[in-house]
């Protein structure tokens, strides 16, 4: 239960976003699909943030940011080209995932776990200042 106002805020985000968009006021039209193509994208996002490292993002405010950037930019997508917005809500995933099982490979790390937890943080942080150089054969890091 611990996730439990996390998912509460979450849900309040995607439903003020959809209720109040300017979108809806200006003659577009939106569908019902369209409601559950963004409840597929939250749990996407939910579950590959839940499972995929999402949880060591730091400043804990970064991961409220992405999901809003990922769910606007999939409610527009969806505005605008429809059905074809799945692309963008399961690839942008899907490509972040694969991401992240290659770069625990490379550096020995556990990709469903992130252990050892030091030396994934380790390599996150030197992915987020650019340094992306192969590890040493004989210093992993």
């Amino acid at each position: 239960m611990k996730y439990l106002p996390s998912i509460l805020f979450f849900g309040v985000a995607i439903v003020a976003l959809i209720l109040w968009s300017p979108w809806g006021k200006n003659g577009e039209k939106i569908e019902t699909y369209h409601l559950y193509y963004l409840l597929l994208a939250a749990g996407i996002w939910l579950f590959s943030y839940r499972f995929f490292g999402g949880r060591f993002i730091r400043p804990k405010w970064k991961q409220t940011g992405k999901f809003i950037a990922y769910i606007t930019i999939s409610f527009v997508l969806l505005i605008l080209i429809g059905h074809y917005a799945l692309l963008f809500i399961i690839g942008h995933q899907a490509l972040g995932g694969i991401g992240h099982y290659l770069i625990c490979k490379k550096y020995n790390i556990d990709f469903w776990t992130c252990q050892p937890e030091e030396k994934y943080l380790e390599v996150t942080e030197k992915w987020a200042t650019g340094h992306f150089a192969a590890p040493d054969e004989n210093n992993v890091l």
